[in-house]
């Protein structure tokens, strides 16, 4: 005879097995469930404007209900600006001072899940002033500027400028246009520096002002003759040279080369007017731009390493060791990428290039003060528009290039900074800004336009400040 268990003291185990099957669909459910927050695009914005942020993108992917929670995660540091209805799906702010927000949303209910959002809020003026447009000649377009030897001198791809025969390469009085020799019949020059009471000019040339000068070459303003220079700069895979920069009374060339003269060299090298010399090995790439900045040479392009140090495509240089630039995390970029042009303005180094990031948070101008890289607030987008030249002049930096729609406005290829606010100079150039410089107190602006101030212009114009 079998004996059973009186069913009073099974009563417990049934209903406590009940109760776990129960709990077990219950967690099965919820963990099918999945949020997804969505902050919302990023936005440049003005300062003092309201930003309407928005978490209607925001799911549960079987519809249950969630909580939102907004927070400031940060701010620039004087900023306070507080957040309204941060418990809602839209809440508002209003940025009281330039730079960077950084909006976290959290939302949550069984579970939770979070984005990030950025506004870029931005000072902007508009700057009276008045545009007088010069007409050098059909087809004359202007890369490049140098104030050298008491005179204007533009470069670019022109047979003939202001009515004169003048092959890629001239010069400007002020009233009249006049040729450097014989000029440039093929290659191209992409850098100019007055050094030792001569014009240098460094691009992918054999021959110049009608003598043999290969990539490097110099014109003696006095005497107005073309010189090669040390037996000129050679060697590697296309060698051209890319830029020049007077540093400890020595001018140094950047570029992609292996030979100086008769020295080894790697992408650079230094000329003390009589001599070249080997100052370091720029590995893996080129350099585009040369910038001399608390004592120190900055050299910037598309590279890996200095002298086996691993720098990105930027390092400093104090006159006989390298340095990188520090830990670049801290600016959320995954690498300085390509470096395209440099300026010192108010004590700091102002750098434009292609840079991403590692959280797509990306701008094509970042800052150097000596110690630390900061970005510049996300005032341009490298995937939407493109710098093309930095130049500080007098408390002014210059900006040109091509682009629209940056720091929050509508600034056409051309753009002021003062430190503290943004000057739109009237309605900009249509067409790319590749250079600008001032001559005798007034400000010239090249380049591949076809008006500037809402006038007629052939990539040639001066601006005037009211």
């Amino acid at each position: 005879m079998r004996n059973f268990e009186p069913f009073s003291r099974l009563f417990p185990l049934y209903y406590a097995l009940i109760f776990m099957l129960l709990i077990s669909c219950s967690d099965g459910g919820e963990d099918s469930s999945q949020l997804m927050a969505d902050a919302g695009d990023d936005k440049n914005v003005l300062v003092g404007e309201e930003v309407n942020l928005n978490g209607i993108g925001s799911a549960d992917s079987e519809g249950h209900p969630f909580e939102y929670s907004w927070k400031f995660i940060l701010k620039p540091t004087s900023s306070n600006t507080l957040l309204a209805d941060n418990s809602t799906e839209m809440p508002t702010f209003t940025p009281d001072i330039q730079g960077k927000y950084k909006v976290e949303l959290t939302i949550s209910n069984s579970s939770r899940d979070s984005d990030t959002v950025t506004i870029a809020a931005f000072n902007v003026t508009t700057i009276a002033g008045t545009y007088e447009n010069l007409i050098p000649g059909p087809n004359v377009g202007i890369r490049d500027f140098v104030n050298a030897c008491g005179y204007l001198i533009a470069v670019c791809e022109f047979t003939e400028i202001g009515g004169i025969k003048a092959n890629k390469i001239a010069y400007f009085d002020g009233t009249n246009w006049s040729a450097l020799g014989c000029g440039l019949e093929d290659g191209s020059i992409y850098d100019m520096v007055e050094y030792d009471g001569k014009l240098y000019v460094t691009g992918q040339f054999q021959e110049i002002g009608c003598a043999p000068a290969e990539i490097i070459a110099r014109w003696d303003c006095e005497n107005k003759t073309w010189d090669s220079v040390g037996g000129g700069l050679s060697g590697g895979d296309d060698p051209f040279g890319d830029a020049l920069a007077v540093y400890n009374d020595e001018l140094y060339v950047g570029g992609r080369f292996s030979k100086a003269g008769d020295i080894d060299v790697v992408n650079i090298a230094k000329w003390d007017g009589d001599n070249w010399a080997n100052v370091g090995t720029i590995e893996n790439g080129s350099v585009r731009e040369l910038e001399v900045y608390k004592q120190e040479l900055y050299v910037g392009g598309f590279f890996d390493a200095v002298n086996g140090i691993n720098t990105g495509s930027i390092a400093s240089y104090n006159g006989s060791s390298w340095s990188g630039l520090g830990d670049i995390d801290e600016l959320e970029l995954k690498s300085v990428g390509t470096v395209k042009n440099m300026a010192v303005f108010k004590n700091v180094l102002y750098i434009s290039g292609d840079f991403s990031s590692n959280n797509d948070d990306i701008s094509e101008l970042v800052t150097w003060n000596g110690n630390q890289l900061q970005d510049f607030g996300r005032a341009f987008s490298f995937s939407q528009n493109s710098i093309k030249e930095l130049t500080a002049i007098n408390d002014l930096l210059y900006i040109g290039g091509n682009f629209r729609n940056v720091v929050a406005s509508q600034a056409n290829n051309l753009i002021q900074w003062d430190g503290e606010a943004w000057g739109i100079m009237g309605q900009g150039a249509t067409g790319t800004v590749l250079g600008i410089e001032q001559y005798k107190s007034k400000i010239y602006i090249g380049g591949d336009f076809t008006s500037a101030g809402g006038s007629t212009a052939e990539n040639l114009s001066i601006w005037t400040e009211n």
